[in-house]
């Protein structure tokens, strides 16, 4: 009996001091994230940075976290010192104007862990960044062609002749966001054509010639809401039914314009014109927003430092650096009203947003989905299966396979 006693006290023992142990990991890992101006505020691409880096505090993957804004200038000196600092597990470098920066210093520090999101960090074979460094990279142009589907599909039924894209600085990522929305729109004319014949033969929007459907604007910033408004003004009123906005803090100028029209022309929130969102749920931000394209870096950012904890992280990289994000993992996605209340109820507990507002904002968007008619979500459902079942559809990736997919070939088909 009391050998029995013994080993159960031993064993006891082991438990507790193993899940202390793990205990001390979680709570000894230390992350800094370093961003573009102007930081989280942004409510975009930064932000869902942050909010992974959130996620993964609240479920008690790192100890702390420290954000970085930083830019082109000064980032060399930033990464520098934060990896100078030996105080962090892992450090993430948000922007692709970071990159050349991010491959000096990850060279320099080879026993510093690094993540590079939206761009591929290169390194010679035998330089350490090749070691040290994981890019992730996401399919952008799933939640784009989404977006651009359901922009087409709203077209039609309102009867507007155009659908409206507003995008920051030209790049090969924003190629992918241009060409996916594009790609959206024309399957919706062939979708509306095989399913509703007599619906298209009447469309404005289908007779439409097919390079003028879109109407698109890069404003060649990230940073400037007031272009951003000034080129969604022109679009809705050269009859776009809906404007996607991908362009950072730029984007924030579409979404308030669309805000302020409907107010001043006195339109009801369930008729266009419409905002689509862009990397986060921004559909939270006013009750015009009929849609985002997500892409989920907060889940990325969890994944990555779930690969820190485990240990794994250099093993990893060393059998693949680059990490992909898409439908099949929810990295990107279509926001849904599950997404949307996740998000908000992050912004309740930071104390951004009252819980009376979240029941509202939701019960608004509920009413915004259900004014549309049932046959655009049957459409979009049936396009996101496509997506999810890989092969099924072939979405041009003029930054994820440029080989194949070329902008101006791409542009001379779709406009």
């Amino acid at each position: 009996m009391k050998k029995f006693l013994y080993v159960m006290l031993l064993l006891t023992f082991v438990l507790i001091a193993g899940v202390s142990s793990a205990q001390t990991q979680a709570e000894g890992i230390k992350v800094a994230l370093v961003v573009t101006p102007p930081g989280k505020s942004d409510l975009g691409w930064n932000f869902v940075h942050w909010l992974g880096c959130e996620r993964a505090k609240d479920s008690g993957l790192v100890q702390e976290y420290a954000e970085v804004v930083s830019t082109e200038t000064t980032v060399l000196s930033d990464l520098t010192l934060l990896a100078q600092s030996k105080e962090y597990d892992l450090i993430i470098v948000c922007g692709w104007e970071f990159l050349d920066a991010l491959q000096v210093v990850a060279n320099n520090f080879p026993d510093q862990n690094f993540i590079m999101t939206d761009v591929v960090a290169e390194f010679g074979e035998d330089e350490p960044g090749k070691f040290n460094t994981l890019s992730i990279l996401f399919q952008q142009e799933q939640p784009s062609a989404l977006v651009g589907a359901l922009a087409a599909l709203l077209a039609v039924h309102y009867d507007y002749p155009h659908v409206g894209i507003v995008l920051g600085v030209e790049g090969p990522v924003l190629y992918e966001f241009e060409m996916g929305y594009k790609w959206g729109v024309n399957w919706a004319v062939n979708w509306v054509k095989e399913h509703h014949p007599d619906l298209a033969a009447q469309s404005k929007f289908i007779n439409t010639p097919e390079k003028e459907r879109v109407l698109w604007t890069y404003t060649g910033t990230w940073s400037d809401p007031a272009k951003g408004r000034e080129a969604t003004e022109i679009q809705i009123r050269q009859g776009a039914v809906a404007v996607y906005a991908v362009a950072g803090s730029t984007g924030l100028g579409v979404l308030s314009y669309i805000d302020d029209h409907h107010k001043e022309q006195n339109i009801p929130f369930t008729d266009p014109p419409f905002a689509i969102g862009v990397d986060i749920a921004q559909d939270w931000m006013n009750p015009y927003i009929i849609a985002s394209a997500m892409k989920r870096a907060d889940v990325a950012v969890v994944e990555a430092v779930k690969l820190i904890r485990a240990g794994t992280f250099k093993e990893r990289v060393t059998e693949d650096n680059i990490l992909w994000m898409n439908f099949a993992n929810q990295g990107t996605w279509m926001s849904d009203e599950q997404t949307l209340d996740e998000f908000m109820q992050y912004m309740v507990r930071l104390g951004s947003l009252k819980e009376e507002e979240r029941t509202k904002i939701l019960e608004q968007w509920k009413e915004l989905r259900a004014a549309q008619p049932s046959w655009v979500w049957e459409a979009i459902d049936e396009l996101r299966e496509a997506i999810i079942n890989n092969g099924t559809v072939d979405i041009p990736r003029p930054f994820g396979d440029p080989e194949k997919w070329h902008i101006e070939e791409l542009r001379a088909q779709y406009g």
